[in-house]
Order: C-alpha cells, then sequence, then structure tokens
C-alpha cells in the first residue's frame, strides 16, 4: 500500500492506495474508452489527463484514484495505459 499527501480545496489529505485499487481505476477507464469517452495521458507530466467534470463524476466512484489527477503511474500497470490509449491523437490546444 503506497499512502500520498495531497492538496484538496487548500488541504492536506492522505491518500491511502494499493495495487488493487489502482488496477480497478484502471479497469474503469477502459471501459469507459470503450464506450468512446475518452481522456488523455500527459506524458511529460505523467498523469490522467481530464476534465475537472470528467474527475469529478470518477471520484465520486473511486475516491482513492484522487492520485492520478496529479501524480504518474506503476511502471508495472504501463501496458494497461497501452489500452487505454491507443491510437488517441492530440490536436488543437493539446497538441
Amino acid at each position: 500500500m503506497s499512502i500520498s499527501v495531497i492538496e484538496v480545496n487548500g488541504e492536506k489529505v492522505k491518500a491511502m492506495l494499493d495495487k488493487r485499487l489502482i488496477e480497478i481505476f484502471y479497469d474503469i477507464c477502459i471501459k469507459e474508452i470503450l464506450k468512446d469517452n475518452r481522456l488523455g495521458w500527459n506524458p511529460i507530466k505523467r498523469y490522467v489527463d481530464a476534465s475537472y467534470d470528467w474527475w469529478e463524476s470518477r471520484l465520486k466512484v473511486v475516491p482513492e484514484a484522487q492520485k492520478f489527477r496529479t501524480s504518474g503511474i506503476d511502471f508495472e500497470f504501463e501496458w494497461k495505459l497501452d489500452q487505454m490509449f491507443m491510437g488517441v491523437v492530440a490536436t488543437g490546444d493539446k497538441a
């Protein structure tokens, strides 16, 4: 289990995640992508790049996923990112 300290609305809170919760989050993302609900991966900052509304709705389901709003992933799960973002091309101001 890993413990991350994050800031939420100006307050520092601890988020405890184990690998199973991380895997559940990735699986949820993959299911959303299969329904054509896309998000992005920021390779420079190494975190999931999605709109505020997307994050707010998903964090209601998996609050522990807050960590991925601002920090990277475990190398072991990189293959899941391949599934999540395969064929995604940045356009417009996101390119």
